[in-house]
């Protein structure tokens, strides 16, 4: 990572901290010192700097992972899974997935193809 990318993290981390402060106002003021000490610190002494900035790059890493597997979950368990149990309950076997009587999974299909049929195919 360059020294441009770890002054914008430090930045940012800064401007985030100091946005929440004024958003929850005097509930949290050690927000703002908190700012106050990321800022300073990365400015005195670079090798913290760097460290904080590790320290974020890594929780968001976690977070991110957290996050995607808590909303992959709660997409499966409330769209995708009552989805499923409906269309099983069904009596129809819409993708011909299961075997007929005959014992073939083939459709005879007797479609005579005219011009039309070949106008749009895609």
């Amino acid at each position: 990572m360059s020294e441009a990318d770890k002054s914008k993290a430090q930045l940012v981390i800064v401007t985030g901290l100091v946005v929440i402060y004024f958003i929850f106002g005097s509930r949290f003021p050690y927000l703002l010192y908190a700012a106050g000490a990321v800022g300073v610190i990365s400015i005195a002494v670079p090798f913290l700097g760097d460290l904080i900035v590790k320290g974020w790059y890594k929780l968001a890493e976690i977070l991110g992972a957290i996050n995607g597997r808590i909303l992959l979950s709660i997409i499966f368990f409330l769209i995708l899974f009552p989805i499923a149990v409906l269309s099983r309950m069904g009596r129809k076997n819409p993708l011909s997935l299961k075997k007929e009587k005959s014992g073939s999974a083939f459709t005879e299909r007797n479609h005579l193809y005219t011009a039309k049929d070949l106008e749009q195919v895609w």
